[in-house]
């Protein structure tokens, strides 16, 4: 009797203590913590988040409808600190017609201690906002109210959706640590789904199968259990951490009933070539355009080569034609509509170069790929719902010619990072499939120059520039462009001292950007005694690693192969001379994939250092990690060297 008495204790105290998921039981314990048992320097930690998508038939129409219901709550540490997207909700749905998703029951409260009681203030519906981003998404959003640190906010919503074929990504890791995310897929039987898992920690799954209420047919079940689920870790040389986070998705391999048509999905990369090209708004654009011959000959009449052509209608499309902003690989104007309304989505426009460098007599070809903010395609689960852009290719003498001209910045083998995600498949006209690296080719550089006084009293005025080309001057003008102001705020935040007559200039030819501003009266030596020191570097030098862990199983993304290298030019303060000078570095990283050089000499009144830095590839395989993290770490050694002067 004892013995059954101390496990029914032993039972409610376990649940009276356990946690409680169900929405608006937040608990005093939970507004009492006051910082994360996974990661104490958290900001904030998801206590928990569940969706379940259940796929279910309408006793309405008979049509199957996807339903997901999401709830979670959020424990705030430092509200200054953490990320505005976990302070706010937003949720997206596709609403291109009225077949389209939506939102339910969009709710949510923040929840307080007030003298040691609970206080909830609700979201109002008048603080919910709806906002229309093209005519094929839309979002609500709202802010939590009365946040401050120690509260816990709390969140839920449903969507009921016809769309079916791919359910979306769940993510079970995030930039803040996760006590417990769930997620369970429930469908009928005859609906066959394949999984794309990501990142490197799995959960718990479990499957059953449940009969169908009121239906001659069984569900199945899975969930995916994750808990105590450590934050992403920061990482250098990432275009996208989500391609790093533990995530999920499920898209409709098949659908066999009896009594009905199946249909199969299931494909490979070389049957959506095949479907690519019969596709009425991608392969089908490619057809005809007689309208396209004048404007074709008449640019490139004058040119005797193909590179010659290739480059001239290249410019021609990017500079005379403007992108909507509108990601896809397939048409929505059409190429037609686009020549005359001089614009359109991603399609619209590289499917019109690929048919102008065709009518050029060029081997011209479209490039279908996932954008860097679409995620990285797994190759090993072919998937058309995958790829979300197009750009165009052409072979020269057994080379590959990459060009995007929705960004009118690019050049031709220098794309943009939104289309450098490793892979893209390149469509022949056959429907065959080539898989192609999505790369820089050209070599990006940055050169620093600075012309420097050192006065006696340990003060540096002078002149500070920097020219950037290819890559660095494309992702600059695209940032300009976007938000000037905001731009060169960030620029100018990098340094700590005040600076005079900031520009930006542009060559004449328009490669290359130049940033340039004086400075003066700046601490930058020390004086000891009848000794000054200084680190011929100054405000350049690098003193923090890039590379934080050991190792990682993702790769290197540049974006570009890299030259950046520092001419600085430092005039020996009057009364001083040099006592010691940094011992020149040289070295490279195994098989020549980088290298760094570090030089110094005193010359005519002046100490002259050069420095070059370079990187020969756009990315690398994750194995270079720790040899990457070496090589700065031994770049870091070969900068924190000082000049010793002495006064005569």
């Amino acid at each position: 009797m004892k013995t059954k008495f101390t496990l029914l204790f032993l039972l409610i105290i376990t649940a009276a203590s356990a946690q409680d998921y169900r929405y608006g039981k937040v608990s005093k314990e939970e507004l009492s913590k006051e910082e994360s048992s996974i990661d104490p320097e958290a900001a904030g930690e998801i206590l928990y988040e569940k969706a379940y998508m259940k796929l279910e038939i309408s006793e309405v129409d008979g049509k199957f409808y996807l339903t997901k219901e999401v709830e979670g709550r959020i424990k705030v540490y430092d509200k200054d600190n953490l990320a505005n997207k976990f302070l706010q909700q937003e949720v997206a749905m596709y609403a291109p017609n009225s077949t389209r998703e939506k939102l339910l029951n969009f709710r949510g409260s923040t929840y307080n201690l007030d003298n040691g009681k609970i206080v909830e203030t609700k979201v109002r519906n008048s603080d919910i906002f709806k906002e229309r981003k093209n005519k094929y998404w839309e979002t609500e959003k709202f802010a939590f109210p009365a946040v401050q640190n120690g509260s816990v906010l709390e969140y839920k919503y449903t969507v009921t959706s016809p769309y079916t074929r791919d359910i979306g990504r769940w993510y079970f890791q995030q930039e803040i640590p996760v006590l417990r995310s769930e997620y369970t897929f429930q469908r009928p039987e005859f609906f066959v789904y394949s999984t794309d898992e990501r990142g490197e920690l799995r959960g718990r799954v479990n499957t059953s199968t449940k009969k169908a209420h009121g239906w001659n047919f069984d569900n199945l079940h899975t969930e995916h259990i994750f808990e105590n689920v450590k934050p992403l870790r920061k990482e250098p040389f990432v275009f996208n951490p989500n391609n790093l986070k533990s995530s999920v998705r499920y898209e409709l391999m098949k659908f066999e009933h009896p009594g009905f048509i199946s249909e199969n999905y299931a494909t490979t990369w070389a049957q959506i070539g095949k479907d690519l090209m019969n596709d009425s708004k991608f392969g089908g654009q490619l057809k005809g355009n007689a309208f396209l011959d004048e404007t074709v000959n008449n640019i490139t009449s004058a040119m005797s080569t193909p590179a010659e052509k290739m480059q001239a209608i290249f410019q021609y499309v990017k500079s005379n034609y403007t992108w909507n902003n509108f990601y896809s690989f397939t048409t929505d104007s059409g190429i037609r509509t686009t020549f005359k309304d001089k614009t359109g989505n991603a399609a619209d426009i590289n499917l019109m170069l690929v048919s102008m460098l065709q009518k050029a007599g060029l081997n011209a070809d479209p490039v279908a790929l996932s954008t860097v903010q679409n995620l990285m395609v797994n190759y090993t689960f072919p998937s058309v719902t995958s790829l979300d852009f197009v750009i165009a290719c052409v072979e020269i003498n057994n080379g590959l010619y990459l060009m995007d001209a929705t960004e009118k910045y690019s050049n031709i083998n220098m794309l943009p990072l939104r289309d450098l995600n490793h892979r893209g498949f390149r469509i022949l006209s056959n429907g065959n499939v080539q898989e192609i690296q999505l790369t820089n080719s050209s070599l990006s550089t940055t050169k620093e120059l600075l012309n420097i006084s050192l006065s006696p009293d340990g003060k540096i005025s002078g002149t500070y520039a920097d020219t950037k080309d290819q890559y660095f001057a494309m992702t600059d003008r695209m940032s300009q462009l976007e938000d000037p102001k905001g731009f060169e705020e960030s620029y100018l935040d990098n340094y700590t001292f005040d600076i005079e007559n900031f520009k930006i200039d542009e060559s004449k030819d328009k490669s290359s950007l130049r940033y340039s501003f004086k400075f003066s009266d700046v601490q930058a030596a020390d004086i000891v005694g009848n000794k000054m020191i200084i680190n011929p570097l100054l405000f350049t030098q690098l003193k923090e690693n890039s590379f934080k862990h050991d190792t990682r199983n993702y790769p290197l993304e540049f974006g570009t192969a890299i030259s950046k290298s520092k001419i600085i030019k430092i005039k020996i303060p009057e009364g001083y001379k040099v006592e010691s000078l940094p011992t020149e570095k040289q070295f490279v990283v195994d098989g020549n994939v980088a290298g760094y050089v570090y030089k110094i000499e005193e010359k005519d009144g002046h100490i002259l250092l050069t420095s070059l830095y370079e990187i020969a590839y756009s990315f690398l395989p994750a194995n270079y990690y720790k040899l990457m993290k070496d090589f700065e770490n031994k770049q870091i050694n070969a900068e924190n060297q000082d000049i010793v002067f002495v006064k005569l």
